[in-house]
């Protein structure tokens, strides 16, 4: 079953550029690895293989997935998704459950399979954080997003710089869920 492999990191975003038309455009890399990231935009992006920025280093990138969020249950199937995924990390890629999230993952319009799902492995207040998640996205965040798959040493270099300037939030997120696991098995 192909999923993410590799660890995808969110405790920052990578502030690039997009080429659109031959005008560079601002984004923001979420869930990026050394692979690729997602971003979102205002509009849509036609072209499969674009050109992105970070300073002076320039590298291409072919979007291997695109998603138009027309309404409320795209947003909140997108944020039941992400704590899917989060619950993936804790499992084996052998088990049943895995199996079964994956499956769930990828099928759109089952929001309420998804959040069943969520209440028996985390309870009910992750099914709860997920609906504030979605109603601060929708806030937040354009209704188009984009996953790129990068093959470039420009691009390991900005994510190499990155991870090595983000250290202090990285300690910090992971002292955050171990407070968060260690409160979850308090009685």
């Amino acid at each position: 079953m192909d999923i993410r492999r590799k660890k995808r990191h969110s405790h920052i975003y990578i502030e690039l550029k997009i080429r659109i038309n031959g005008v560079w455009e601002p984004v923001k890399a979420l869930d990026w690895n050394e692979d690729g990231f997602n971003f979102y935009m205002n509009r849509a992006v036609d072209a499969d293989s674009v050109m992105f920025k970070k300073g002076a280093a320039q590298f291409s990138g072919v979007i291997v997935w695109k998603r138009f969020i027309r309404d409320d249950y795209g947003v909140i199937e997108m944020a039941l998704n992400r704590f899917l995924f989060e619950e993936l990390e804790k499992l084996d890629p052998g088990s049943d459950t895995y199996r079964r999230i994956v499956r769930l993952i990828r099928v759109q319009e089952r929001p309420e399979e998804k959040k069943k799902l969520l209440t028996a492995l985390k309870g009910v207040s992750v099914v709860e954080d997920a609906e504030l998640t979605a109603e601060k996205y929708k806030v937040e965040n354009p209704l188009f997003r984009y996953g790129v798959k990068v093959v470039s040493e420009e691009w390991n270099r900005i994510v190499s710089y990155a991870f090595e300037a983000s250290s202090v939030v990285r300690t910090l997120d992971n002292i955050s869920k171990e407070l968060s696991r260690m409160a979850d098995e308090m009685p």
